[in-house]
C-alpha cells in the first residue's frame, strides 16, 4: 500500500460531511454515489496518509492477530449464517468471534443486510 500525499475527491467529500456533523446514515441517505463501504475507505484513506506501509502493515497484522478474517469479503454462506445468527439473538460480539471479524464489521454487514 502506497502511502499517498493526496486524499481522493471521493474521501474528501466523504470526511468533509463527516466535520459537518453529519451521520453515516445521512451522508448514505443523503448521497446515492456514497456507501458505507466508502466512508471507512475514506476513514482509512486518512488513517493511511500519516502512516507508512510498515506502519500500516503492522497494524493489520495485529487486528488479523484478533480477528483473522478482518476486512475479507463476506460470502453469500456467511450472510446466510450470520442472518441464522441473528434470528436466534446472537450478540454482535459473540458473531465477531464466531466470523473472526471485528464488531464493527458484524454491525455494518447487518445494516447492509437489512438487519439492523
Amino acid at each position: 500500500m502506497a502511502n499517498s500525499s493526496r486524499l481522493s475527491p471521493k474521501a474528501v467529500a466523504v470526511l468533509s460531511l463527516i466535520a459537518d456533523g453529519h451521520s453515516y446514515g445521512q451522508i448514505v441517505d443523503g448521497h446515492p454515489d456514497i456507501t458505507y463501504r466508502d466512508i471507512f475507505a475514506a476513514a482509512d484513506e486518512a488513517l493511511r496518509m500519516n502512516e507508512s506501509d510498515s506502519d500500516y502493515n503492522q497494524r493489520m497484522a495485529k487486528i488479523r492477530k484478533r480477528y483473522p478474517r478482518a476486512y475479507e469479503k463476506w460470502s453469500a454462506e456467511e450472510d446466510n449464517e450470520l442472518r441464522s445468527l441473528f434470528d436466534r439473538g446472537i450478540s454482535d460480539t459473540e458473531a465477531a468471534e464466531h466470523f473472526g471479524r471485528q464488531p464493527s464489521a458484524i454491525s455494518s454487514r447487518l445494516i447492509k443486510l437489512g438487519l439492523a
